[in-house]
């Protein structure tokens, strides 16, 4: 049977051809589909780094964006503020926090090791409030002694500069000058969906800046008030020279930043789905048409026998014949993409779209037959001979 089935492909070539290049696109645009879900699907299940949970975050901006000094500001804030017996921890910083799109980057450079890296400005605080997973050393403390900067740097910059993580501790690294890494901590993306940067955490210099990020971390039982936290805000940072912007919960940004991904993530889909329906509402077609011109044969296979099971196994090993010849060049194609590191994906993902794409056009292809194989399965061979 699949002896006959490549010799009727071979002599409907033009047909065949076309079914071919429909089955070459759709691969192609399942693989791409793939691809991108699967990646967003490891980003999101990696999570961020952070815990957020009973966070609130502002920010204090100066109006006039001059740089001052906020240190004795915010000792005194953080000192009102923690207070409160609903309040668990107070930190501030500048763009480390997760789910802002404000980002710093330099690069980190040990011997002749060159690292892009995502800059943090945080305080000695910032590390327990969002329970960051400590793997070799320890946090940054506001009295900490030494004739360098003491920082604190991610996994992924620690293995890019060093061996391990645990070499990286106690030494200098090159970063805007001389910088002392004291610990190293597992990650810390600023949303989901984003790739995992190279991050370093410094401690930030709060006496010459015109904003800072104020997170509020309340015991399990209590909810955030924000107007009565504004109130203790403007004690000591008056409405005339200071605003308050961006107030919110740490989840409510996780779910704006969650929601416009996933918005992405419906077009893409949608516009995935959109092609391949057309492509196989035109297979259905092109194998509903070639059952009708061999109703003949068909009808004979009928007549001697032929089950509509047979039948429609026979146009099954058909269709998977032409899957497997679109699948050849097409693999083959793509293939490229990774080995010529034309777009940033990862082996493993890779080979995981490549696995479900191959999966997915099989069944598609199947399913496009059903229809087809039943109009055949219908055929009497009586009609079908009288006809011929």
């Amino acid at each position: 049977m699949i002896k006959h089935s490549f010799k009727l492909i071979w002599n409907q070539k033009l047909k065949n051809t076309y079914i071919i290049l429909e089955l070459f696109f759709l691969f192609v645009i399942l693989l791409i589909s793939s691809v991108y879900m699967i990646e967003k699907y490891e980003l999101y299940a990696g999570g961020t780094g952070a815990e957020i949970d009973n966070m609130f975050h502002l920010r204090i901006n100066q109006k006039d964006f001059k740089d001052v000094d906020f240190i004795e500001r915010l000792v005194a804030l953080r000192k009102e503020v923690l207070s409160n017996p609903e309040v668990e921890q107070v930190s501030f910083s500048q763009n480390a926090i997760p789910y802002i799109w404000s980002m710093s980057m330099n690069t980190s450079i040990y011997d002749s090791v060159h690292e892009s890296t995502v800059l943090r400005g945080v305080d000695e605080n910032f590390g327990r409030i969002f329970q960051l997973e400590m793997i070799a050393g320890k946090w940054f403390e506001d009295d900490y002694q030494s004739a360098n900067t003491p920082v604190v740097i991610d996994r992924k910059l620690a293995e890019a500069l060093f061996d391990s993580p645990e070499d990286a501790i106690n030494k200098i690294i090159d970063n805007n000058g001389d910088k002392l890494v004291v610990g190293v901590y597992e990650m810390l993306k600023r949303n989901e969906y984003e790739e995992n940067y190279s991050s370093l955490c410094y401690p930030r210099d709060f006496s010459s800046t015109w904003s800072a990020d104020m997170v509020v971390k309340y015991k399990d039982e209590y909810l955030a008030n924000p107007s009565q936290l504004a109130k203790t805000i403007h004690l000591y940072f008056n409405k005339e020279e200071f605003a308050i912007r961006y107030a919110s919960t740490m989840n409510a940004k996780k779910q704006d930043v969650v929601a416009e991904t996933n918005i992405e993530m419906t077009m893409v889909g949608f516009f995935a789905v959109f092609l391949i329906v057309n492509i196989i509402l035109g297979m259905i077609g092109i194998f509903g048409y070639s059952v009708k011109r061999r109703k003949g044969e068909l009808g004979i296979r009928r007549a001697m026998g032929s089950s509509a099971q047979k039948l429609y196994l026979l146009l099954l090993l058909e269709s998977w014949s032409l899957t497997i010849l679109a699948l050849i060049p097409a693999i083959i194609l793509m293939i490229q993409i990774p080995l010529l590191d034309l777009y940033p994906v990862e082996t493993h993902i890779f080979l995981q779209a490549l696995g479900l794409s191959v999966l997915l056009i099989f069944v598609l292809v199947s399913m496009s037959v059903y229809y087809p194989a039943y109009l055949a399965s219908k055929i009497e061979a009586a009609e079908a001979l009288s006809e011929e």
